[in-house]
């Protein structure tokens, strides 16, 4: 495919004894819209960054025709530099401060005189001008103002922007670059309904080519036009020529497929079996009658039976050769998503929580005053625009931020757990996973290293540092938490974040037989759909 942006070919990487990625293809036209689908640890986000050349594969090779960026979440970044303002953070992820670091570098060596300089500072000057560097600075602006993002907040520290603003101002990073193709780990992360229709606009309109990770089904089903799904056992990648809802019917299909002749070899395996058991009983009958009968020293007649018995003998083995001939194709595999089984305490009549002229300060903003209940039962979303308070609800009602005003009560038989937003409860934990679910569960090491078992996490995570964990792990790790604390009240924070699209539909099956209280706030369509809220709560 010469005419690929980007052509990669037999992309093989090796983590240790375990082939993550084994032999993959992707190519990326110039209207291509790529869904790269797989669950958590199938190698996703390390193929997006080989992709764009921040790591060197294993085997194969990488070929561009045109410039590629990788866009990763801005709140990950934060993790990594959150002291850098947010505007430098931009500019270094669409390219131009690397950019205009060359043509610097380039310009004072042609000032010194080094005419060997000429031909790389001409590149450096199509480089820097291909890429918008001449005018980055006004169309970010102007980008962010598109975006919802007060232009105010792109010289604060990264670190002080919240998930919502961090998720805003990846938006207009992706509105301000100039790539030819554009990686996308997660970008609907942290998105409210109105930054998520920004979002999808935004694919559909940039020209060029696009790769998405995503877990939000309804975003891939919008604008994917063909999936590439990595397998998380063998490492290898399956190509879907259509969208994404084409791409989950023929996976169901295929499925069904292998089923059935798995099934149906099983079967034939077992008639034949069968069939070679009957005849050897047959075969053992003959022999004893013969055994039984009168000694009449006719020689024929025994030889008759004799051979009768043997023959039958003959042909049971030959029959059960023949079912072990039978070959049996694999059952279709798939990753272990979550075991979400969530345990609830006794329940209790009235209100779990609730909150009584609730007056909550975070910096300069105010939440409040706010009446609100949640009774046993009660399903209720919690809606409202990036920066409206709701993870600063979700922190009254649990208990972790205090109150400025008003009260909370909580009821004597509740126990309230949260997930939050940022799955920070782990993100600062020095301590081995295992010992850090101990603390926070009670429970004794093997009961732990179980638990965490039931959700993906092995031996190899549980003895990790907990803050070493990728956002994926940390949240696996704190829903491994939340269902053991026996709660009669779950507040959840955008929970679908980070998590694979087999994990997410367990999620929704758990959560739609919870008989407790539950508020969530989730942006997450399909999720909302699935819950069978029994009212909506908007901030």
């Amino acid at each position: 495919m010469s005419s690929a942006l980007l052509d990669a070919r037999q992309i093989t990487r090796v983590h240790g004894t375990r082939t993550v990625l084994d032999h993959v293809d992707l190519h990326v036209g110039g209207d291509s819209r790529i869904a790269l689908v797989g669950p958590n640890g199938a190698g996703k986000s390390t193929l997006l960054r080989i992709l764009a050349g921040l790591e060197q594969p294993d085997g194969g090779t990488v070929r561009t025709h045109g410039t590629v960026g990788y866009l990763p979440q801005l709140a990950s970044e934060a993790e990594a530099d959150g002291a850098r303002s947010v505007r430098a953070t931009i500019m270094e992820r669409i390219g131009v401060a690397p950019a205009a670091r060359t043509l610097d570098l380039l310009t004072a060596a042609l000032d010194e005189g080094q005419l060997e300089a000429i031909d790389a500072h001409a590149e450096a000057v199509v480089a820097w001008v291909t890429l918008g560097g001449a005018d980055a600075d006004a169309r970010l602006e102007t980008a962010a103002a598109e975006m919802g993002l007060d232009a105010a907040l792109l010289d604060r520290p990264l670190a002080t922007l919240s998930g919502g603003q961090a998720a805003r101002a990846g938006l207009a990073a992706l509105r301000t670059s100039r790539f030819d193709v554009v990686l996308l780990d997660e970008p609907t992360n942290h998105l409210d309904a109105d930054g998520l229709g920004r979002l999808r606009a935004l694919l559909h309109e940039r020209a060029g080519g696009t790769v998405v990770v995503s877990h939000d089904r309804a975003l891939l089903a919008d604008v994917a036009g063909e999936v590439v799904a990595l397998d998380a056992r063998s490492g290898a990648a399956t190509h879907h020529g259509g969208g994404w809802d084409s791409y989950e019917r023929a996976r169901a299909e295929d499925r069904a497929r292998q089923f059935a002749a798995h099934e149906e070899a099983l079967a034939k395996r077992a008639q034949l079996h069968a069939a070679a058991d009957e005849a050897r009983r047959r075969s053992a009958a003959t022999t004893k009658r013969v055994a039984r009968r009168p000694r009449d020293n006719d020689k024929h007649v025994a030889e008759w039976f004799g051979a009768r018995a043997d023959g039958v003998a003959k042909r049971a083995a030959t029959v059960a050769r023949r079912a072990e001939r039978v070959e049996v194709p694999d059952k279709p595999w798939e990753e272990r998503p979550l075991k979400l089984q969530l345990t609830t305490a006794e329940r209790g009549g009235g209100a779990v929580v609730s909150l009584d002229g609730a007056v909550i300060e975070r910096g300069d903003f105010v939440l409040g005053p706010l009446d609100l209940s949640l009774t046993h039962g009660e399903r209720v979303l919690l809606a409202g625009p990036n920066g409206s308070g709701k993870s600063t609800l979700i922190g009254a009602l649990a208990g972790t931020l205090p109150l400025a005003a008003g009260t909370r009560r909580l009821a004597p038989s509740a126990v309230v757990a949260v997930l939050g937003q940022a799955r920070d409860r782990l993100a600062a934990d020095a301590r081995p996973l295992a010992s850090a679910v101990r603390e926070l569960t009670g429970l004794d090491e093997t009961e732990a290293r179980t638990a965490l078992g039931a959700y993906g996490l092995g031996p190899d995570q549980a003895q990790r540092p907990a803050a070493t964990l990728s956002p994926g792990e940390r949240t696996r790790a704190e829903l491994a938490v939340l269902a053991r604390l026996r709660a009669t009240c779950l507040l959840l924070d955008e929970p679908t974040n980070h998590l694979d699209v087999a994990s997410l539909e367990t999620l929704e099956a758990a959560l739609a037989d919870w008989p407790g209280a539950l508020l969530v706030a989730s942006h997450d369509l399909r999720l909302r759909a699935a819950l069978q809220l029994t009212r909506e709560l908007t901030l």
